[in-house]
Formats: structure tokens, sequence, C-alpha cells
């Protein structure tokens, strides 16, 4: 077997166990919506019973199908997951007849009120035809965002001219500028009878993804968080908390409890990330050493991660020792001892002066990690040796080189799956085990909207990244 190959069997057998942990996760997760139900089940608030709905739409339909099996559920329980298994087993273009029956089928259950409210249109999600002919693609092609856009346009188009190599049937595409669009809601709705679209890609910008918050007679896929809860279509985007909850869960794994975060100071796109993080290891049971912001210029750098790290009372001690011996007695600088790695929220110049400093400052032996911005994409072993050891998760459209046009943009990974994730959408939807294999990460639908993403993870070796795997090396960098 060559190398290539060997690398490539790597990966592969790194996604089946990442994924595998997803199953594990799922099984916990049904444990927490026993709780969440049992916490308040006859009085529920708006927000517990959207927050019940969306647990139940994290588990597979196997296991909804083990749990409404299940003697041991008392009535509320039993209610919840019949409803799920009703939403999640009907046949397409009849889910809502099924609705109505579960409905006067536990008529004194309180989840009966909530579809009232809401309508129970506003928990389906639109169907999507196995045959999409009809394409529309709304994204911003002029404007501030234009070169993404045109990104994301490109890969949509190499996901088709790819697919037609394969012999699947593509879509006619309509395209759109978003940029010209005031009011998305009407927008999508006149495209789509003046088009008659199967299917709508967009809008990508978070201004006006936000405001759909109606349903849609056409699906839409839009590639960003959307709005309100009465959005009925689905969802692919690149926001950073799905990786930071993968890269806590590998901490999570290999023991670490107490992690020191250094994060850039004055950056407007670390705010966000440092939310998100704080919420993942909260849940996971890290404790968040931090965050401590660092700048840019390398004396400084050099002084904050000796006070962080506590080097510069290990020198006093010395110190004060050595004027109480009338000598100066031989010394070794003794970091804090009370952390057990560090996370680096970096770019990749950022992260190549942080490491030595750290290295210089006895860390070296702290295993380290970092968010996916302190790889550009391309591995560049002269310019990452200073990487050594650093581990991370980023999808695999940055880690595994594709056949094809070559292009380290994300949002043209964004694009190809954009572009072909209509195929397995109707799977997806109707909750078959398994996921789709896309370019910004393995996607499934773990909620009635949002594809999520598992990522791979890798360590730079050499300077280069390469396949990690849950327990590799985890002492010694």
């Amino acid at each position: 077997m060559t190398a290539i190959k060997v690398m490539w069997a790597q990966w592969a057998l790194l996604a089946v166990l990442v994924l595998g942990s997803s199953w594990l996760h799922a099984a916990s997760d049904a444990v927490m919506v026993r709780d969440r139900i049992n916490a308040n089940p006859g009085a529920m608030s708006s927000g517990e019973f959207e927050t019940v709905w969306q647990q139940l739409q994290g588990l597979s339909t196997t296991r909804i199908i083990e749990l409404s099996s299940s003697q041991d559920n008392n009535y509320f329980e039993q209610g919840w997951f019949e409803l799920a298994k009703t939403y999640r087993l009907a046949a397409s273009g009849q889910r809502q007849q099924q609705l109505e029956a579960w409905r006067r089928d536990w008529f004194h259950h309180p989840a009966v009120a909530w579809l009232e409210r809401i309508g129970v249109a506003n928990v389906l999600s639109a169907e999507v035809p196995t045959s999409v002919r009809q394409m529309g693609v709304l994204l911003p092609l002029s404007g501030p965002f234009a070169e993404q856009g045109q990104a994301v346009l490109e890969g949509i188009r190499a996901a088709q001219n790819w697919d037609m190599r394969r012999g699947f049937a593509v879509p006619q595409l309509q395209v759109f500028d978003s940029q010209t669009v005031v009011e998305p809601t009407e927008f999508i709705r006149q495209a789509a009878l003046r088009h008659e679209l199967d299917l709508l890609v967009g809008p990508m910008q978070q201004s006006l993804s936000t405001r759909l918050d109606q349903p849609f007679a056409v699906p839409v896929l839009t590639l960003n968080r959307s709005g309100g809860r009465r959005f009925n279509g689905f969802q692919l985007d690149l926001a950073s908390d799905q990786e930071l909850r993968q890269l806590v869960e590998l901490m999570r794994r290999e023991g670490q409890r107490r992690v020191l975060v250094l994060a850039p100071t004055d950056e407007a796109w670390v705010e966000p990330l440092l939310l998100w993080l704080g919420q993942q290891m909260r849940t996971a049971g890290l404790r968040q050493v931090g965050p401590f912001r660092f700048g840019s210029r390398l004396p400084e750098l050099r002084r904050q991660l000796g006070s962080w790290l506590a080097i510069k009372s290990s020198q006093n001690r010395a110190d004060n020792l050595g004027q109480v011996l009338s000598g100066k007695p031989q010394f070794i600088p003794r970091r804090r001892q009370d952390i057990d790695a560090v996370l680096l929220i970096a770019r990749p110049w950022q992260a190549r002066l942080l490491k030595p400093v750290l290295n210089y400052h006895h860390a070296n032996t702290l295993p380290t990690y970092g968010s996916s911005h302190l790889f550009e994409g391309t591995p560049d072993p002269v310019k990452d040796r200073d990487l050594e050891g650093i581990r991370f998760c980023d999808m695999p459209w940055r880690l595994l080189k594709r056949s094809g046009p070559v292009s380290s943009s994300v949002f043209f990974a964004l694009g190809v799956d954009a572009g072909s994730i209509h195929r397995a959408l109707p799977k997806l939807r109707a909750g078959v085990p398994g996921y789709f294999e896309g370019e910004t990460g393995n996607l499934r639908l773990w909620n009635a909207s949002r594809l999520e993403r598992t990522l791979l993870c890798a360590r730079f070796k050499q300077g280069v990244p390469e396949p990690y795997m849950w327990g590799d090396g985890r002492s010694a960098q």
C-alpha cells in the first residue's frame, strides 16, 4: 500500500470513529430529553416545548422507536415519543394528516396546546422532491460579499459537473443576485412561482437569512443561520460552533479538564467564538482558564505568557531562596501546574509566534489544541514547522486533497455541498440512518432544519497536518 493510500485509510478510519461518537451522544441525549420532559411536564413554557422538540429531533429514528416502545414511559414521555415517531415515520405528503391523528389520540397531552399555538404546519420542514429539476440560487454576486458569493456559485457549478460525470441528473440553475433583494420572504415566493422552482439555495447573508420566519411552499436551503422558528426550510452554515463542539469533545476524551485559552485582543471575529467555547466547555465539564488575550508584539507576548504560566513567580521564589542561602542555587523555572492543556484561537501568523513562546516557557509538555483558523488550508512544512503537535479540527475540503478544481476557499466547499445535498435531503429528512459525505463535513440532519457538520481532526507533524485520532500521543508534544 502506498503512503497516499495509507493516509486516506487513516482519514477514513478517523471519520468512522468521529461519527461513531455522535451515536454515543444520541444515547445520552435520550436521557437529557427525558429529564427535560419531566422537569415541568404539565406547564411548559413555549421555550421549553421548543427545547424538547429540538432534542427529540436530534435522536436517530431507531432510538425514537426504541423509546416509544419502552414499557417504563410515563404518560408525558410516551406522548412526546409517539409524536416524534409519528413525525419521523410519516410518508411523504402525509405528515400533516398523521400529526392530526396524533393530536386526536393525545388530546389531553400538553404538547397538543403547543401544536395548536404554533400551527401543525410549522413543525414540518418543506418536502424536497426526489428529483430537483429547477434550482434557484440566491447569492451576493455584487457588493461587499461578491467574492464569497461567486466562490459559492463556482462550487455549485463544480458539484453539478462532478454529479454529471457520475451519471446523476442535475437541475437547471436560476441565479439571482441577493444584493438587489430588499424583502427576502416575498422575493422567494415570487421567484418560486415565476420559475417553478423545486428548491432554492440561499440567501447567504445573515441580514437576509435571519428574516426568514415564515413557512415556504418551496424548500429553501439557507447558507447561514435562519431566523424564527416558523421557517420550514434547511440550514447549511459554516458557523464555528460545530467545530468548537468537536474540539471540546476531543479535549474531554483525552482527559483534559483545565484548559488555558489564548485568544487575540481587539479582533471582533474572536468574540462569538469565545461565547460558544465557554458554553461548550461548561456543557462538557471542562474548566476554562482565561481566556487570556494576547497582543501582536513578540516582547509583550513573551512577557504575557510568562506571567500567565507563573514563570515569573517561579523565578522570584528562586531569587528569594538565593538571598536566604547567600548564594545562587541551581534553578529550572517551573510553570503553573493547574493547567492540563492549552487552546489557541489564532490566525496562522499568530500561532507561529505563540507555540515557540509556549515551548520556551516550559509548556511544551502541555497538549496544545487550536481552532482551524491557524491552518491556511494548504500544507506549508516550512512556515508551519513551529506548529508541531497542535491538534485541530477542520472540514474535509481543506484536509483532503480532491481531484478536480483546486481551491482552498471554504465558500467554494460550501457551494459544492449546497449544489449536491438535494440528492440526500429526502432521506435525511425522513430520518434514514447515515450521513452525506460532504466537503464542509459529513452532514446529518440532527434536528428539523440544521445540517450539522462532523469534521476531521488533524495534528501537525513536521509542519504538515496528519490524521489525528483520540488518544494519539496524548502526553508530550
